[in-house]
């Protein structure tokens, strides 16, 4: 079994794992569902040869009364098998979207890479769904291996040459349906790293199209797109032949096995080797067999999707070295954090400033600090043994989405608003156009100067009263007045709470309860201003 095979079943075993016991009951239910259904036609036959044919009107009604009261037993079974079965399926599904967005965005350990948007979209959607979906495969296709098994033996206890004839045709399918079941994985991988392309293309274009026409690059953009467009619908297509042959096959080889069933029993029953009720309980096999099989082959199909989306799961959730601008130049992650836990000195309820030449180094590993509780409160204590921490980073790459003022800050009430914005310095937001908190903030802040959105960037952290606020560059916008404004306003908002503010300039070190000063990374020396 090749790594990536070993991960994929690794990814699908934790996960079901917690429903495991639901799984169990599903698949007993279900397998219970279909022993009945394939037992109604010996029913069937009994009711034929020893009712009807032998004229014995009590046979007749004592068959049809068992035939009854067995019947009535399916439906439970199955109501308690897919109930079962859906509950674990929407566990599996939701366990999987909170781990995969935790490992995306929030992710408790180092050593994961962003992935483009459309990607994660793929993931938490098409390739979460397919494998939860495994929960409903496996329930299936237990059902459908105790059916087709007990149905074969069935019809081999009535003749075996009709239980060679059901081998035969199992063997042929199987070696018709492997192949393309094959080449189906591969068109579906194919097809899904098309579609996550088509969407990161897509949400590339949305979040920049504004830059796009300011420089003419719309054609550009255009041809590429439909160029990946046109990617896209050939590996559709590739996909959708191969699934379309193992559809056919689902279809044409339940039908089979009923015509030849029914030809080869008619002729048996014609020459006296089998009887009428036999013959008649033969024809019920053969038409749950007509299901069963159909379904068997349609679990395989399933299985194959399935097997894609957890592959793509499990390389995402895997952790790997980050190569992103993030990380400093010469520097591995994991490395540059521990430089920056090993030599930044910040003590809990003060407010650090750290005067360097090139922030933008630090914000990466802020960043990733701010993702890792054990990370957060090493930056504190040095040990990773302190109750994790509420922290939040602020630098000059925040978003701030389409909303009045008072949703983009996101406050309980308008007075925490207000004070937040005043902290800031953000009072002109506020009062240009005479909406006051209701004014509008475009998507991006597009509608507001440069300066006013790092001012409401910063006022929607001092809302949110993190345990601990990481700042980057958050004055670098404003005028030198307005940048000591915020500085000292900041201080004392923020005053018995752990700050670190980072930034080249020397106005902060006024309000700072001590203060380091870095080059390049790592640390080349560091002091205290009081």
């Amino acid at each position: 079994m090749s790594g990536g095979d070993r991960s994929t079943g690794r990814l699908c075993k934790v996960f079901s794992g917690p429903v495991r016991w639901r799984l169990v009951a599903a698949v007993c239910a279900l397998a219970v569902a279909s022993v009945v259904h394939m037992v109604l036609p010996w029913f069937l036959g009994r009711i034929v040869d020893e009712g009807l044919l032998a004229g014995d009107r009590g046979a007749l009604i004592g068959w049809s009364v068992g035939l009854f009261g067995v019947s009535l037993l399916n439906p439970l079974f199955y109501v308690m098998g897919y109930r079962q079965m859906g509950l674990a399926e929407a566990e599996v599904e939701r366990r999987l979207a909170e781990e995969l967005a935790s490992a995306l965005t929030v992710s408790r350990r180092p050593g994961r890479v962003s992935r483009a948007p459309g990607d994660v979209v793929t993931l938490l959607s098409t390739d979460g769904r397919d494998v939860a979906a495994l929960c409903s495969t496996v329930g299936h296709g237990v059902m459908n291996v105790v059916a087709f098994t007990l149905g074969t033996v069935m019809v081999w206890r009535i003749d075996p040459v009709l239980g060679g004839v059901l081998l035969v045709g199992v063997v042929a399918a199987t070696g018709i349906a492997g192949p393309l079941l094959g080449r189906l994985t591969g068109h579906q991988q194919g097809y899904r790293s098309e579609l996550a392309e088509l969407g990161r293309q897509a949400n590339d274009l949305v979040s920049g199209l504004r830059v796009l026409r300011g420089i003419g690059g719309e054609g550009q953009f255009l041809a590429r797109y439909t160029a990946q467009s046109k990617s896209l619908r050939g590996a559709a297509h590739r996909m959708t032949v191969s699934g379309t042959w193992v559809q056919a096959l689902q279809q044409a080889v339940p039908l089979a096995y009923l015509a030849v069933i029914t030809w080869v029993g008619a002729r048996l029953a014609v020459a006296g080797s089998i009887s009428v009720g036999d013959l008649s309980a033969a024809f019920g096999y053969a038409t749950g067999l007509l299901m069963y099989s159909g379904s068997l082959l349609g679990n395989a199909q399933q299985l194959v999707a399935a097997r894609v989306g957890a592959s793509r799961l499990a390389h995402a959730l895997a952790p790997r070295t980050p190569d992103g601008p993030e990380a400093p130049a010469g520097h591995d992650r994991s490395s540059a954090v521990d430089v920056v836990l090993a030599d930044l000195p910040v003590s809990q309820g003060m407010l650090t400033v750290v005067v360097t030449d090139h922030p933008a180094g630090v914000s990466g590993i802020f960043h990733h600090i701010a993702r890792s509780p054990y990370e957060a409160s090493r930056l504190l204590a040095g040990h990773g043994d302190v109750a994790p921490l509420r922290v939040l980073v602020v630098d000059d790459g925040d978003h701030l989405f389409a909303g009045s003022l008072r949703d983009v800050v996101n406050t309980p009430d308008d007075t925490a608003a207000q004070r937040a914005l005043s902290v800031a310095c953000a009072e002109d937001v506020v009062v240009r156009g005479g909406a006051g908190l209701d004014g509008w903030v475009a998507e991006g802040g597009r509608n507001l100067s440069g300066g006013q959105r790092q001012r409401l960037a910063l006022a929607r952290a001092v809302a949110a009263d993190p345990d601990v606020l990481l700042a980057v560059d958050p004055t670098v916008a404003l005028d030198a007045v307005t940048e000591a404004e915020v500085a000292r306003r900041l201080a004392r908002c923020r005053r018995g709470r752990t700050t670190v503010v980072v930034s080249p300039s020397t106005v902060w070190r006024r309000h700072a309860d001590r203060v380091v000063e870095w080059g390049p990374l790592p640390a080349t020396k560091r002091g205290e201003a009081r």
